[in-house]
Protein backbone atom coordinates (compact mmCIF):
# COMPACT_ATOMS: atom_id res chain seq x y z
CA UNK A 1 0.00 0.00 0.00
CA UNK A 2 2.61 2.58 1.07
CA UNK A 3 4.88 1.41 -1.70
CA UNK A 4 2.26 1.83 -4.05
CA UNK A 5 1.76 5.74 -2.87
CA UNK A 6 5.20 6.38 -2.51
CA UNK A 7 5.29 5.45 -6.18
CA UNK A 8 2.65 7.83 -7.04
CA UNK A 9 4.01 10.75 -5.05
CA UNK A 10 7.47 10.27 -6.79
CA UNK A 11 6.03 10.04 -10.07
CA UNK A 12 4.13 12.97 -9.76
CA UNK A 13 7.32 14.63 -8.65
CA UNK A 14 9.17 13.49 -11.41
CA UNK A 15 6.47 15.09 -13.81
CA UNK A 16 6.38 18.18 -12.11
CA UNK A 17 9.95 18.31 -12.19
CA UNK A 18 10.08 17.93 -16.10
CA UNK A 19 7.29 21.21 -16.49
CA UNK A 20 9.31 23.13 -14.21
CA UNK A 21 12.93 22.02 -15.95
CA UNK A 22 11.21 23.16 -19.44
CA UNK A 23 9.62 26.62 -18.28
CA UNK A 24 13.05 26.77 -16.52
CA UNK A 25 14.81 25.88 -20.49
CA UNK A 26 12.18 28.65 -21.90
CA UNK A 27 13.30 31.47 -20.11
CA UNK A 28 16.85 30.94 -20.00
CA UNK A 29 16.55 30.70 -24.25
CA UNK A 30 14.75 34.25 -23.84
CA UNK A 31 17.41 35.18 -21.35
CA UNK A 32 19.88 35.36 -24.07
CA UNK A 33 18.34 35.27 -27.63
CA UNK A 34 18.79 38.28 -29.53
CA UNK A 35 17.05 39.99 -32.91
CA UNK A 36 19.47 39.62 -35.95
CA UNK A 37 20.26 42.89 -37.00
CA UNK A 38 23.02 44.58 -39.13
CA UNK A 39 23.65 48.10 -40.59
CA UNK A 40 21.68 48.93 -43.72
CA UNK A 41 23.35 51.53 -46.16
CA UNK A 42 25.88 52.91 -43.50
CA UNK A 43 23.09 54.88 -42.04
CA UNK A 44 20.28 52.69 -40.70
CA UNK A 45 19.79 49.56 -38.87
CA UNK A 46 17.62 46.23 -40.28
CA UNK A 47 16.34 43.02 -38.98
CA UNK A 48 18.52 40.45 -41.31
CA UNK A 49 17.20 37.17 -40.10
CA UNK A 50 14.61 35.23 -38.23
CA UNK A 51 14.90 32.19 -38.50
CA UNK A 52 16.26 31.06 -35.19
CA UNK A 53 13.84 32.90 -33.51
CA UNK A 54 10.89 31.48 -35.19
CA UNK A 55 11.92 28.02 -35.02
CA UNK A 56 12.05 28.79 -30.80
CA UNK A 57 8.95 30.45 -30.86
CA UNK A 58 7.52 27.48 -32.50
CA UNK A 59 9.22 24.79 -30.14
CA UNK A 60 8.43 26.44 -27.30
CA UNK A 61 4.42 27.18 -27.90
CA UNK A 62 4.61 23.44 -28.41
CA UNK A 63 6.04 22.75 -25.22
CA UNK A 64 3.49 25.41 -23.60
CA UNK A 65 0.67 23.23 -25.16
CA UNK A 66 1.67 20.17 -23.94
CA UNK A 67 2.18 21.36 -20.43
CA UNK A 68 -1.20 23.07 -20.75
CA UNK A 69 -2.72 18.69 -21.30
CA UNK A 70 -0.77 17.98 -18.67
CA UNK A 71 -2.44 16.74 -15.07
CA UNK A 72 0.93 18.39 -13.51
CA UNK A 73 0.10 22.07 -15.22
CA UNK A 74 -2.10 23.53 -12.52
CA UNK A 75 0.70 24.58 -10.03
CA UNK A 76 2.47 26.37 -12.82
CA UNK A 77 -0.15 27.96 -14.54
CA UNK A 78 1.03 31.48 -13.74
CA UNK A 79 4.16 30.77 -15.04
CA UNK A 80 2.83 28.87 -18.34
CA UNK A 81 0.03 31.91 -18.84
CA UNK A 82 3.45 34.36 -18.91
CA UNK A 83 5.18 32.60 -21.26
CA UNK A 84 2.68 32.17 -23.49
CA UNK A 85 1.70 35.89 -23.60
CA UNK A 86 5.12 36.51 -24.18
CA UNK A 87 5.45 34.67 -27.06
CA UNK A 88 2.87 36.05 -28.72
CA UNK A 89 4.26 39.53 -27.81
CA UNK A 90 7.33 38.03 -29.43
CA UNK A 91 6.07 37.08 -32.52
CA UNK A 92 3.27 39.99 -33.42
CA UNK A 93 5.77 42.45 -32.75
CA UNK A 94 8.64 40.55 -34.98
CA UNK A 95 5.81 40.19 -37.45
CA UNK A 96 4.76 43.55 -37.98
CA UNK A 97 8.32 44.70 -37.22
CA UNK A 98 9.27 42.42 -40.68
CA UNK A 99 6.10 44.32 -42.35
CA UNK A 100 7.13 47.30 -41.66
CA UNK A 101 11.01 46.89 -42.74
CA UNK A 102 9.81 45.20 -46.29
CA UNK A 103 7.65 49.03 -46.96
CA UNK A 104 10.24 51.23 -45.35
CA UNK A 105 13.13 49.34 -47.43
CA UNK A 106 11.21 49.94 -50.95
CA UNK A 107 9.54 53.19 -50.09
CA UNK A 108 13.25 54.55 -49.00
CA UNK A 109 14.79 53.89 -52.07
CA UNK A 110 12.56 55.65 -53.59
CA UNK A 111 11.71 58.55 -51.67
CA UNK A 112 14.99 59.31 -50.04
CA UNK A 113 16.58 58.44 -53.41
CA UNK A 114 15.31 60.82 -55.99
CA UNK A 115 14.74 64.66 -55.64
CA UNK A 116 12.60 64.13 -58.50
CA UNK A 117 9.62 62.06 -56.79
CA UNK A 118 10.11 64.21 -53.21
CA UNK A 119 9.40 67.07 -55.51
CA UNK A 120 6.16 65.57 -57.26
CA UNK A 121 4.98 63.88 -54.53
CA UNK A 122 5.54 66.60 -51.69
CA UNK A 123 2.93 65.76 -49.30
CA UNK A 124 3.91 62.09 -48.92
CA UNK A 125 7.27 63.19 -48.57
CA UNK A 126 6.36 64.75 -45.86
CA UNK A 127 4.54 61.50 -44.31
CA UNK A 128 7.41 59.19 -45.35
CA UNK A 129 10.06 61.35 -43.62
CA UNK A 130 8.04 61.35 -40.18
CA UNK A 131 7.87 57.44 -40.79
CA UNK A 132 11.63 56.97 -41.77
CA UNK A 133 12.71 58.89 -38.43
CA UNK A 134 10.56 56.96 -36.22
CA UNK A 135 11.71 53.59 -38.16
CA UNK A 136 15.29 55.07 -36.76
CA UNK A 137 14.94 55.54 -33.86
CA UNK A 138 13.28 52.32 -33.25
CA UNK A 139 15.87 50.45 -34.94
CA UNK A 140 18.75 52.22 -32.77
CA UNK A 141 17.16 51.45 -29.30
CA UNK A 142 16.63 47.67 -30.34
CA UNK A 143 20.05 47.72 -31.72
CA UNK A 144 21.30 49.15 -28.36
CA UNK A 145 19.31 46.19 -26.59
CA UNK A 146 18.77 43.50 -29.45
CA UNK A 147 17.59 40.91 -26.68
CA UNK A 148 14.29 39.82 -28.32
CA UNK A 149 12.32 39.61 -25.03
CA UNK A 150 13.11 42.75 -23.79
CA UNK A 151 12.81 44.88 -27.02
CA UNK A 152 9.63 43.68 -28.36
CA UNK A 153 7.69 44.27 -25.15
CA UNK A 154 9.02 48.24 -24.83
CA UNK A 155 6.02 49.97 -23.94
CA UNK A 156 4.33 51.55 -26.96
CA UNK A 157 6.12 49.64 -29.84
CA UNK A 158 3.67 47.69 -31.11
CA UNK A 159 1.17 50.39 -31.68
CA UNK A 160 4.24 52.67 -33.01
CA UNK A 161 4.76 50.08 -35.42
CA UNK A 162 0.81 49.56 -36.52
CA UNK A 163 0.87 53.76 -36.74
CA UNK A 164 3.90 53.51 -39.17
CA UNK A 165 2.82 50.59 -41.30
CA UNK A 166 -0.70 52.56 -41.76
CA UNK A 167 1.07 55.42 -42.92
CA UNK A 168 3.07 53.34 -45.39
CA UNK A 169 0.30 51.92 -46.77
CA UNK A 170 -1.15 55.40 -47.65
CA UNK A 171 1.63 56.42 -49.23
CA UNK A 172 1.39 53.08 -51.54
CA UNK A 173 -1.29 53.91 -52.22
CA UNK A 174 -1.04 57.44 -53.13
CA UNK A 175 2.43 56.08 -55.07
CA UNK A 176 0.26 53.41 -57.31
CA UNK A 177 -2.46 56.03 -57.97
CA UNK A 178 0.47 58.62 -59.44
CA UNK A 179 1.85 55.99 -61.41
CA UNK A 180 -1.29 55.15 -62.63
CA UNK A 181 -2.25 58.55 -64.14
CA UNK A 182 1.56 58.61 -65.53
CA UNK A 183 0.48 55.77 -67.80
CA UNK A 184 -2.85 57.08 -68.53
CA UNK A 185 -1.07 59.79 -69.44
CA UNK A 186 1.49 57.97 -71.93
CA UNK A 187 0.00 54.57 -71.54
CA UNK A 188 2.95 52.89 -73.31
CA UNK A 189 4.49 53.27 -69.47
CA UNK A 190 2.02 50.14 -68.84
CA UNK A 191 4.89 48.29 -70.17
CA UNK A 192 7.24 48.82 -67.41
CA UNK A 193 7.41 47.15 -64.34
CA UNK A 194 6.56 49.76 -61.21
CA UNK A 195 10.40 50.14 -60.53
CA UNK A 196 11.26 50.72 -64.19
CA UNK A 197 8.86 53.52 -63.74
CA UNK A 198 9.96 54.65 -60.76
CA UNK A 199 13.81 54.93 -62.00
CA UNK A 200 12.60 56.68 -65.35
CA UNK A 201 9.93 59.16 -63.11
CA UNK A 202 13.09 60.04 -60.87
CA UNK A 203 15.32 60.96 -63.51
CA UNK A 204 13.76 63.01 -65.03
CA UNK A 205 16.02 65.42 -65.82
CA UNK A 206 18.91 62.80 -66.91
CA UNK A 207 17.43 61.74 -70.50
CA UNK A 208 20.71 59.70 -70.81
CA UNK A 209 19.63 57.16 -67.39
CA UNK A 210 16.00 57.04 -69.03
CA UNK A 211 17.65 55.37 -72.54
CA UNK A 212 17.84 51.61 -70.91
CA UNK A 213 13.98 51.55 -70.92
CA UNK A 214 13.13 53.02 -74.37
CA UNK A 215 13.52 49.30 -76.14
CA UNK A 216 10.84 48.90 -73.76
CA UNK A 217 8.40 51.64 -74.53
CA UNK A 218 8.82 51.57 -78.58
CA UNK A 219 9.22 48.16 -80.18
CA UNK A 220 11.58 48.56 -82.89
CA UNK A 221 13.61 51.20 -81.27
CA UNK A 222 16.49 50.40 -79.43
CA UNK A 223 17.97 54.01 -78.13
CA UNK A 224 17.17 57.77 -79.05
CA UNK A 225 20.33 59.43 -80.95
CA UNK A 226 20.44 62.35 -77.98
CA UNK A 227 23.00 65.12 -78.40
CA UNK A 228 23.63 66.98 -75.44
CA UNK A 229 23.18 70.78 -74.53
CA UNK A 230 26.03 72.59 -75.81
CA UNK A 231 27.24 76.41 -75.84
CA UNK A 232 26.34 77.40 -79.80
CA UNK A 233 23.33 74.94 -80.22
CA UNK A 234 20.60 74.03 -78.15
CA UNK A 235 20.12 74.98 -74.65
CA UNK A 236 18.65 71.48 -73.99
CA UNK A 237 18.94 67.76 -74.97
CA UNK A 238 17.57 66.87 -78.06
CA UNK A 239 16.65 63.73 -79.77
CA UNK A 240 17.68 63.80 -83.28
CA UNK A 241 16.65 60.10 -84.14
CA UNK A 242 15.71 56.75 -82.96
CA UNK A 243 18.50 53.73 -83.08
CA UNK A 244 16.98 50.36 -84.07
CA UNK A 245 18.49 47.03 -82.56
CA UNK A 246 20.05 46.62 -85.59
CA UNK A 247 21.84 49.68 -85.27
CA UNK A 248 19.81 50.86 -88.10
CA UNK A 249 19.35 54.77 -87.68
CA UNK A 250 16.48 56.96 -88.57
CA UNK A 251 16.33 60.63 -88.27
CA UNK A 252 13.10 62.34 -86.94
CA UNK A 253 11.57 64.97 -89.06
CA UNK A 254 12.63 67.49 -86.49
CA UNK A 255 14.51 67.40 -83.65
CA UNK A 256 12.61 66.46 -79.98
CA UNK A 257 13.04 68.48 -77.29
CA UNK A 258 14.47 66.12 -74.43
CA UNK A 259 13.29 68.24 -71.55
CA UNK A 260 10.61 68.78 -68.63
CA UNK A 261 8.14 65.80 -67.70
CA UNK A 262 9.45 62.60 -69.47
CA UNK A 263 5.98 61.71 -70.69
CA UNK A 264 5.81 64.88 -72.76
CA UNK A 265 8.96 64.14 -74.27
CA UNK A 266 7.85 60.67 -75.04
CA UNK A 267 4.29 61.71 -76.57
CA UNK A 268 6.36 63.58 -78.70
CA UNK A 269 8.67 61.18 -79.69
CA UNK A 270 5.43 58.65 -80.23
CA UNK A 271 4.13 61.45 -82.76
CA UNK A 272 7.53 61.96 -84.81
Amino acid sequence: MYAELIAELSSNAVKELSIEQALANISAIWTDLKLDIVDHKDVYWKIRGTDELFQALEENQVTLSAMKASSFYLPFDKQVEYWEHALTKISETVDMMLTVQRQWMYLESIFIGSADIRKQLAGETVLFDAVNNTWKDVMNRIHKNPNALQSTHTEGLFQTLVTMNDKLEKIQKSLSEYLETKRQQFPRFYFLSDDDLLEILGQSKDPMAVQKHIKKCFEGIKILDIVQPSRGGSKVYEALGMVAPDAEKVNFIAPVVVDGPVENWLIDTERK
